[in-house]
């Protein structure tokens, strides 16, 4: 009898966390283990990417974006109805102060944070009884895992610095302490949870991102002229960016950047793949600059990867990551890189041994590029080391077997 494998995923957006775990999927051995997909919020394109031989346990999965008007009115109706009518603003109303209180105390409110609870308690039981259950990323899905799933094993993912993500490290600790392993995506977030936990840091392991490098180069291929109805001169340095439009990504540093570029004379023009909940702030920063004609937001695409493959520097201007999927399939598809000094790509980068680090501000972003700009044996040189090869996932993937 196969041994009964759950992995659980808050959405199916497109977004990195869930390209990986698609990847890791993918993978999987099939053969052996009976694989099943629950993601708690029932929607997002990443539907129609799930390998063959992988259980959806959702009932009637929407593959539609989560960012669009139509789920973000869904999951309104969803908190109002759960909230009110199903008693979790009164039965929980003392965890969301708490969070609350603790989101002010940190500067930053994070309105998903707040709710993620919430979905994993609104979202469908799941019946069955699972020899091993990972939760693949922090917030619904460890909550869900933890509260709701039967497994003799259970396994939760971190994918971001536990603090800067807008975590409670006091209404957290429940649901790590019930993890027989906690796998971070990058030594820096590893490290920066035992911190947090040191008593659970014997149980923390830093676990990459899988990335399925074959892939992504053959789909790198599919369109190669991605640039040609939108470049304006056979000079122009392309500039692209890959992320979701929201303030950890830090594209509102990356404008006034390019405007420091734009008036010292170098003919780049920023291009930038994803769409996000910041996408109106960008608009106006972008007309209050008039670069409407040089930033160019083109909104989420299917498939990304002909537009890194044909960039002439990908940038990452992110204020924190713990692991930028990004900048992986940059490096896989030997683009130079450059990336805002924080710890996590600080880290990816010196895995890699390319790239360089420029400090996360727009003056640091603008002086990174302008090097680039001048000194084009650096850029042949960086675009040269890029390339990740031997990609090999099955070494990784017995970490996760052996708690099946």
């Amino acid at each position: 009898m196969k041994k009964k494998i759950l992995f659980v995923i808050n959405t199916m957006g497109r977004a990195g966390a869930e390209n990986c775990l698609m990847t890791m999927l993918k993978y999987m051995d099939k053969e052996t283990y009976e694989i099943s997909l629950f993601s708690v919020i029932n929607r997002g394109e990443m539907f129609t990417k799930v390998p063959s031989g992988v259980r959806i346990l959702n009932e009637h999965p929407c593959a539609r974006s989560v960012l669009d008007r139509e789920a973000k009115r869904d999951l309104t109706r969803m908190i109002l109805k759960n909230g009110i009518l199903g008693g979790y603003f009164f039965r929980d109303a003392r965890y969301l102060w708490e969070m609350l209180s603790w989101q002010k105390k940190q500067g930053k409110l994070q309105f998903k944070n707040l709710f993620w609870k919430l979905c994993a308690q609104s979202a469908p039981p799941l019946e069955e009884t699972y020899d091993l259950a990972v939760a693949y990323i922090q917030g619904a899905a460890t909550y869900y895992v933890m509260d709701r799933v039967r497994a003799k094993k259970k396994i939760a993912f971190f994918h971001n610095e536990f603090l800067p993500s807008g975590y409670c490290p006091k209404l957290e600790r429940p649901y790590y302490e019930r993890a027989d392993r906690i796998y971070c995506v990058s030594e820096s977030i590893r490290a920066h949870f035992a911190d947090i936990y040191p008593d659970m840091a014997k149980k923390t392991e830093v676990f990459y991102n899988l990335l399925d490098a074959d892939a992504i180069r053959q789909k790198a291929r599919e369109d190669t002229g991605v640039f040609s109805a939108l470049s304006q001169s056979g000079n122009e340095i392309r500039l692209l960016t890959v992320a979701r439009l929201a303030f950890l990504k830090g594209l509102d540093l990356a404008v006034p950047a390019l405007d420091r570029l734009k008036k010292k004379g170098y003919p780049v023009t920023w291009y930038v793949v994803g769409d996000g909940p910041e996408r109106q702030k960008l608009l106006r920063l972008i007309a209050q600059y008039g670069l409407e004609d040089s930033f160019l937001l083109l909104g989420a695409k299917e498939n990304p990867y002909p537009y890194i493959a044909s960039c002439d520097i990908y940038v990452q201007p992110s204020r924190y990551e713990g692991c930028c999927t990004a900048i992986s399939e940059a490096v896989i598809l030997g683009r130079p890189v450059i990336a805002a000094d924080c710890d996590g790509n600080r880290e990816q980068l010196g895995r890699y041994g390319t790239g360089i680090l420029v400090s996360p501000d727009p003056d640091g972003i603008a002086e990174g590029i302008q090097r680039f700009c001048e000194d084009r044996g650096l850029l042949k040189q960086m675009a040269e080391q890029a390339g990740l090869e031997n990609f090999e996932p099955y070494g990784p993937l017995q970490r996760i077997y052996q708690f099946a």
